[in-house]
């Protein structure tokens, strides 16, 4: 029985690929959000301090001229001359140039304003920067402060997205449950779950209606089977009266002929009898056990191909096979796949091996492929196996083709 809800080695269900999709953006959102504001804070600190010089240079541009440096507060002094900025900031700073930089190595940095007096000599606002930019150790405790404030938020997104994600794939899931759940031959109608939307109704619709369909088909095939082998019952037994008229005036020369005719008859009767048993409702049930064993098989070998078969067999009969099924069915079973073998096979030897659950027919392949034909013969093994509970598989390899008929221990007859 095929599953619908699969491992990882094959597909995910609906939910689950919703559900991971889901819950990876949102960690990843989470992450870069936290990032950005690493670097807002960053950047913010940088712009807020530009912005501070500026208005301090433009207040002090317009005042008196100064002639000594002045400190306007701890980490902020203004010098009224490049010669009166420190050594270390010459060195960094060349005294043709205007505007706003920032100087020095990351722990010890600072941001100088170069801008022109009213006088039109240049003085130099200064700040120290490190002392007023948020060093390492706030910036990552500011980022371990978002990440425990977002934590219960992120939670509470993850479950209102999980809750609507299961809400919306319930009807889809609770169709693959069903679907999953059932007998893979059942062809009742899927029932349609609550609150479906458009899509799995249109789904659940095709299904039903395909369900249907293939239900008249069968049905149709069975009423077919069933009038077809009624109608030829009646030739048969036409035949059977003229072969039984025709034998008994009959010549020596004609035995053989006559007994090739009785045969192909009673092939013609167990098939017809095979028809009717796979178009009814029910397995007709049977009073004693079929025993399969190597005098049965090569009895029914003689019966297809006469005394002198035009292919040498190999019975081995390892524990005979009980059968709880009619003979003629079992007859049909066993002689299409013997058929099978010796239309469609090579000419070496074909092998039969009985156990006590299964049947084999191995046989080797010609060169040139024979005539595909219709396999009705593998469809009606098919049948009957499905109809009593048994399994039919037909192997083609290279060289070698090897049809099986396995019975499981329930459908084996008892053997006291």
């Amino acid at each position: 029985m095929a599953s619908f809800v699969s491992t990882f080695e094959r597909s995910q269900t609906l939910f689950a690929r919703m559900w991971h999709l889901l819950l990876l953006i949102l960690v990843l959102t989470f992450m870069v959000n936290a990032f950005l504001v690493k670097g807002a804070l960053h950047l913010g600190s940088d712009f807020q301090t530009e912005r501070r010089l500026q208005h301090i240079g433009d207040h002090w541009g317009k005042q008196a001229k100064l002639e000594a440096p002045l400190g306007i507060d701890p980490v902020t002094v203004i010098y009224p001359r490049y010669e009166l900025l420190p050594p270390e900031l010459q060195r960094m700073l060349s005294p043709d140039k205007r505007g706003i930089f920032e100087l020095g190595s990351e722990p010890l940095d600072y941001y100088v304003l170069a801008q022109p007096h009213a006088t039109g000599r240049a003085f130099y606002v200064v700040e120290s920067h490190a002392e007023v930019k948020p060093d390492e150790t706030i910036e990552s405790q500011v980022f371990v402060w978002y990440l425990i404030g977002i934590v219960p938020f992120g939670l509470l997104v993850l479950w209102l997205c999980k809750r609507i994600t299961g809400r919306i794939t319930a009807p889809m899931l609770e169709v693959g449950r069903l679907v999953s759940a059932r007998d893979p031959r059942s062809l009742e109608k899927v029932t349609l779950p609550a609150n479906s939307p458009v899509e799995i109704e249109a789904l659940v619709v095709q299904i039903n209606s395909a369900l249907q369909r293939t239900a008249d088909a069968l049905d149709r095939e069975r009423s077919f089977t069933r009038f077809a082998s009624h109608e030829l019952r009646t030739p048969a037994a036409v035949v059977q009266a003229a072969l039984e008229r025709i034998e008994a005036h009959g010549r020596p020369e004609q035995g053989p002929a006559i007994e090739r005719a009785h045969r192909g008859l009673r092939d013609m009767h167990a098939l017809v009898d095979t028809f009717l048993q796979l178009s009814g409702d029910t397995v007709r049930p049977v009073s004693d056990a079929l025993s399969i064993d190597e005098a049965w098989v090569r009895s029914l070998i003689r019966h297809l191909m006469g005394e002198n078969p035009s292919h040498a067999f190999s019975v081995v009969e390892r524990h005979p096979l009980l059968l709880s099924a009619p003979a003629t069915t079992v007859h049909v079973l066993v002689a299409n796949m013997l058929k099978n073998a010796v239309f469609h096979g090579g000419p070496d030897r074909i092998e039969v091996v009985v156990d006590e659950c299964s049947i084999e027919v191995r046989n080797g392949l010609p060169d040139t492929p024979s005539t595909a034909g219709f396999g009705l013969g593998t469809q009606i093994a098919h049948r009957i196996c499905e109809r009593f509970g048994w399994t039919f598989t037909l192997t083609v390899g290279e060289r070698l083709a090897v049809a099986r008929l396995w019975v499981p221990t329930s459908g084996r007859p008892d053997p006291a």
